[in-house]
């Protein structure tokens, strides 16, 4: 267990996803980007569908960002759902495993063979939330519920989230009040689970906001290239559709906001409580008492955002440091 009266480290960020969308693979780059910075510590990543190509390319894209220590037991296991439906298997999961070197060898190997090559989403948060510092973690859902809601369940585990996590945010829902949402709609008693009973404050970042910020796919051939000539998430990116195109930016708002949430990349409303309807619509209603927030879209930030996108995600890989506290000396 952490020593409580130590300094902490970067926050811990725990990012649950389903991979529908290639703006998910994106933000696993832009968390890593904000590692290399020491803005955060990305502790795991879990996926709640049962697709072992998916983790499988989750894995690989683990490895590229921890370097040398990706050929060693140290790295986490990626979560996965061992329910549910698969889902399709887009194409951005499985071309990157067809690149090959000039000497024929694969550039990525997909070393998820079987279930027992990925870890439960919910023994996985149970023991790097322990390993966090109290308040030092932060969750990012970018998919549905379905594991997260499931884990308030997990016996001992909701305590330990109220003790260790900061923050929550979903990108998921339309605010203050919108249509039916994709994520919010996969799985709706989940979401309803999610937004009653999560301990800790909520901020969500709904539909219109990833509509409003295109990522930029020329950056991809441009800024991804010239950092590393091969990059998992851009080689996923040219596969999920044809060349050049734009992505929503659904996830990687979500993890922009949640690691560097006081740069005002966002306008956040007052506090409230977010309701889940029976079509997966969600509202707002506003109470000083609620838990809940939703980022506002400010239209004056969207240059500084996109170039934060672009930034982030494309950075070369910075091998993690350890933490270590810095003592009295050291601070004088």
């Amino acid at each position: 267990m952490p020593d409580r009266g130590a300094e902490k480290p970067a926050a811990g960020v725990f990012f649950d996803t389903d991979f529908a969308t290639i703006d998910s693979v994106l933000a696993v780059g832009l968390l890593y980007g904000l590692q290399g910075k020491n803005n955060c510590r990305v502790a795991i990543v879990t996926v709640s569908r049962p697709n072992l190509a998916v983790v499988g390319f989750a894995d690989a894209v683990e490895r590229f960002y921890r370097g040398p220590a990706g050929n060693f037991a140290q790295v986490p296991p990626v979560g996965m759902a061992t329910t549910g439906s698969p889902g399709e298997t887009s194409a951005a999961f499985v071309q990157p495993f067809q690149k090959r070197k000039q000497d024929g060898t694969p550039v990525y190997r997909n070393q998820v063979r079987s279930v027992i090559d990925t870890g439960d989403p919910h023994t996985l948060i149970r023991n790097y939330l322990e390993a966090q510092y109290d308040g030092n973690a932060i969750f990012v859902l970018s998919g549905p519920a379905t594991n997260l809601a499931a884990a308030l369940a997990f016996p001992g585990l909701k305590e330990t989230i109220a003790a260790k996590v900061k923050l929550l945010v979903i990108a998921g829902g339309a605010f203050p009040a919108g249509a039916p949402e994709t994520h919010i709609q996969a799985d709706i008693p989940a979401a309803r689970k999610l937004f009653a009973e999560w301990p800790t404050p909520i901020v969500a970042s709904g539909y219109e906001i990833g509509v409003a910020l295109d990522f930029p796919g020329s950056s991809i051939d441009r800024e991804f290239a010239a950092a590393v000539a091969d990059n998992p998430i851009a080689d996923a990116y040219r596969a999920y559709k044809t060349m050049p195109y734009d992505a929503p930016s659904w996830a990687m708002a979500a993890s922009l906001y949640a690691v560097r949430p006081g740069e005002g990349y966002f306008k956040l409303s007052g506090p409230g409580t977010i309701h889940v309807h029976d079509d997966g619509g969600t509202s707002f209603t506003a109470s000083e008492q609620g838990r809940h927030q939703y980022l506002v879209n400010d239209p004056e930030q969207k240059d500084r955002i996109l170039r934060a996108y672009v930034e982030l995600a494309s950075a070369k890989p910075v091998p993690r440091q350890r933490f270590r506290p810095v003592d009295a000396a050291e601070k004088q």
